[in-house]
């Protein structure tokens, strides 16, 4: 197995996986049969794949995608594939395993990243058509498609939708109550222990209120009261520093210091009991209007519909340690890619370029059909006719040049995704892809073990004190020392030591 990654990751790929070289038979053979299709007429059906469901007025919505398609006369025809968001992971490994063929892959980088696909063989490169676009290398920068890249070849296309500098790096807070309680803006743990606390005391409801941890991520609202701050942390298993050390996540001062912080949480009763449980749910608990901080910037929708949803409620979201600098840990959070199974990888690229040459274009594939699902309210702001619709999200495959926010959208949202953010520090490791090929064994195994035995630590559920020499035990079974090795050994090439 290993070796057949191995040799995925090499610059034989290209041949074998009928993309990214020039040189490749398949390749050409590809854009001759495209070629030969548009001459006779023949469109060439791109299959999107992404989680979700079908949403009301879809086959209208993608009848006009199609519609703009002929005007263009590109010779394509979207086909839309829904798979609900619980099972979409595993669902796409199905369909990979056995060879159904779609085209375009909404990748999600905080559940499966694009490095998984291509150890797994799922996506293919991309390279030839990506340089062929007039589109793609205009409206992404070249950071991201650095970090798009792995041995040369571009694997994936990067949805530029948002400031990546901070954005996980604060917490969401009911002004109002802060106001109501007599608090400050909380700058250390113990100021968001002693806003625990006051919250308890003073809440006035059926419900206690809690902490909404987003714990499937690292904490790095939380790593900005830290004295080594900025590092980097990937899947809660891998540390960096801004010298380039990497080590294991759960071997550092910095991991204890936030465990036993949680664990504090945890013994005042701050974290949901069931926060670990399938049927928890960070999104449902906030909408209850019952937490004292929610991680990162979670001013989706617009004021009213907050309101609406929590009466009385001013959302905001602030930072801990003012004094921290701004830092940039990740180059993207989403991305497209092409999969392994596509009979015409060449339109499916093709397909992308067509979005992101025109605003209109963008609107269609992300808002859909002025006048039906939204309307136009002027300096980048829109309207929905429904509140709730939501056709293909400006997360999934949005970019800065055509994004649009609901009008009533929060100040605060807009200057946190929506605004670069020259000055921030870059991680040392902003656009390293790690090669898990020769440790992919060690590299899924310990991926597996971080929810097995570093969540119950990173939440407060178990001591660290309990719970740290087992966890580590285990994670060394699977290989973490390995991982870590080859982990430093890529990353001082990258760096050039």
């Amino acid at each position: 197995m290993k070796k057949a990654i191995a040799m995925v990751l090499t610059a034989g790929l290209c041949t074998a996986m009928l993309g990214g070289c020039g040189q490749s038979g398949s390749s050409n053979a590809t854009t001759e049969n495209a070629a030969a299709a548009a001459a006779s007429g023949e469109k060439t059906v791109v299959t999107y794949l992404r989680p979700g469901t079908e949403v009301d007025h879809n086959a209208e919505l993608v009848q006009a995608i199609n519609d703009k398609l002929d005007a263009d006369g590109t010779g394509l025809q979207l086909e839309i594939m829904y798979i609900p968001s619980d099972v979409f992971q595993d669902k796409v490994s199905l369909m990979l395993s056995t060879g159904e063929a779609f085209d375009l892959l909404c990748v999600m980088e905080d559940q499966k990243p694009f490095t998984s696909f291509v150890a797994s063989e799922g996506i293919m490169p991309i390279t030839q058509y990506v340089n062929q676009s007039e589109n793609l290398k205009r409206v992404i920068p070249d950071y991201m498609w650095d970090a798009a890249t792995i041995n040369g070849e571009i694997y994936t296309i990067p949805a530029n939708w948002c400031e990546q500098a901070d954005q996980n790096n604060c917490i969401t807070i009911r002004r109002e109550k802060l106001e109501e309680f007599g608090l400050e803006d909380p700058q250390t743990m113990d100021d968001l222990l002693n806003m625990c606390e006051v919250f308890t005391k003073n809440w006035d409801g059926p419900n206690k209120p809690v902490v909404i941890p987003l714990y499937k991520e690292p904490f790095t609202y939380l790593f900005r009261t830290l004295d080594t701050y900025p590092f980097t942390v990937q899947k809660d298993l891998i540390f960096i520093d801004q010298q380039g050390n990497v080590k294991n996540w759960m071997e550092t001062d910095e991991f204890r210091q936030c465990a036993d912080f949680f664990h504090k949480l945890y013994q005042g009763g701050y974290v949901p009991e069931d926060v670990l449980s399938a049927g928890w749910s960070s999104w449902n608990t906030m909408l209850t209007g019952d937490f004292i901080w929610v991680d990162q910037c979670q001013l989706w929708d617009t004021e009213q519909v907050w309101k609406e949803r929590i009466p009385g409620v001013q959302l905001d979201t602030i930072y801990l340690n003012q004094e921290a600098p701004q830092f940039r840990s990740s180059s993207f959070r989403n991305d497209t890619a092409v999969s392994a199974t596509s009979e015409h990888p060449e339109a499916a690229v093709k397909f992308m370029d067509w979005m992101y040459s025109s605003q209109e274009n963008y609107d269609l594939m992300v808002y859909g059909v002025e006048g039906l699902t939204w309307n136009d309210a002027g300096n980048g702001l829109y309207t929905k006719n429904d509140p709730a619709f939501e056709f293909n999200a400006d997360w999934m495959i949005g970019n800065l040049d055509y994004v649009r926010y609901q009008e009533g959208t929060y100040d605060k949202f807009i200057e946190i995704m929506g605004i670069e953010k020259p000055d921030a520090v870059n991680s040392v490791a902003l656009n390293f892809v790690f090669d898990p090929a020769n440790v992919a064994d060690e590299y899924a195994a310990c991926q597996a073990e971080v929810e097995q035995s570093i969540y119950p630590i990173k939440l407060g559920l178990v001591s660290y004190e309990e719970g740290y020499e087992n966890a580590l035990a285990r994670m060394k079974a699977a290989g973490i020392d390995k991982v870590i090795e080859e982990y430093q050994k890529q990353l001082d090439a990258y760096l050039g030591k």
